[in-house]
């Protein structure tokens, strides 16, 4: 009990460094992410978690009725900001059982809460994410604080724009408003967990905006004759990196103008091996834009004539890297850093 009263302490914690001085979050990664594997695992002992098999059987493109809240014309400073997007902001992610260390682990992605009620924004590909090796995961959303909670359902999915809402089990949330219409050159700011580097705050611009034919891929990667319709995305120059999918992109009020998707490397590759990075490496950095993300809150998504349909193929341009949550073994990781 002693044990886990100071774990829990650990996780995060609000320290004033002077009297009169505000508050400051600071945050435990190895403590968090411990956290939240010891609370998935009596979820799971309680019946009260679904597996990612049965969550990948529900991402279909489908919407769903959402009242959304009225965007915010208030500008925050950016320590302000920061504080509001973590109200909002939830680590998205899988516990699953490590076939090299057989205990279980936190692997994170991103999400945003759009309604009170228990629905939550991230990336299709967070749910959709294979790993051969791993036979036993469970999907989990946890706030700044450690409050896990399960991932109920999939309830509005759109595959081509790789966004989607889950009902997580918890109600009285904070939601944060979807704003369309942004501009290039405006301000943004992004609130992820990259790498296991839980509740990271970063500061960019929209560098430009652009549509994006996507190819339908193959389980061995190679293209189809299925493409979808032009999808509006955002380029920000705001860093991210993988754990950072289905996190907000943000206008200095806190309305959400996009949404992390992945990173392409612009360059030339160093090699004829296209797995390879492009040298020199330029981070990209995709975002689908709120436009597409306000689609899911028409229930009649599924009937959109726009939605995928053949085209003629042809050389799809480079790829981009999904920004997902799988990772090696963090514990066989940390030994090979301190050796």
């Amino acid at each position: 009990m002693c044990r886990f009263a100071t774990l829990v302490l650990l996780i995060a914690s609000w320290t004033t460094a002077l009297p009169g001085e505000p508050a400051r979050f600071i945050i435990d990664d190895d403590a968090f992410a411990d956290r939240v594997s010891a609370a998935a695992r009596t979820l799971l002992r309680d019946h009260k978690l679904l597996s990612r098999d049965a969550l990948r059987s529900q991402v279909q493109t489908k919407g769903f009725s959402l009242r959304l809240l009225p965007l915010s014309r208030e500008k925050l400073d950016p320590p302000d900001l920061c504080e509001r997007l973590r109200e909002s902001t939830l680590a998205v992610g899988a516990v699953y059982k490590c076939p090299d260390c057989g205990g279980w682990h936190f692997s994170s992605s991103t999400g945003f809460v759009v309604s009170e009620n228990g629905i939550v924004c991230t990336c299709c590909h967070v749910i959709l994410e294979t790993d051969e090796e791993i036979k036993e995961s469970y999907l989990v959303a946890a706030d700044a604080s450690g409050h896990v909670f399960p991932v109920q359902a999939v309830v509005a999915a759109d595959t081509e724009a790789d966004t989607c809402l889950v009902r997580i089990s918890a109600s009285g949330l904070k939601p944060l408003p979807l704003r369309s219409g942004v501009r290039a050159g405006e301000p943004v700011y992004c609130l992820s967990n990259p790498g296991g580097y839980f509740f990271m705050f970063t500061q960019g611009l929209v560098a430009r905006l652009n549509h994006r034919t996507i190819v339908d891929a193959d389980e061995h990667g190679r293209s189809k004759t299925s493409w979808s319709r032009p999808i509006l995305l955002l380029n920000v120059t705001a860093e991210f990196a993988s754990g950072s999918s289905g996190a907000p992109i943000v206008d200095p009020c806190g309305n959400v103008v996009g949404q992390v998707a992945s990173i392409a490397d612009a360059g030339e590759n160093s090699s004829d091996d296209a797995t390879q990075p492009a040298s020199p490496s330029v981070p990209i950095r995709f975002c689908t834009a709120a436009e597409e993300i306000l689609r899911l809150t028409n229930p009649d998504l599924a009937r959109d004539p726009r939605n995928l349909r053949p085209k003629p193929a042809k050389t799809p341009k480079q790829k981009s890297r999904p920004l997902g949550i799988r990772n090696l073994c963090p514990l066989l990781s940390k030994s090979r850093i301190e050796n």
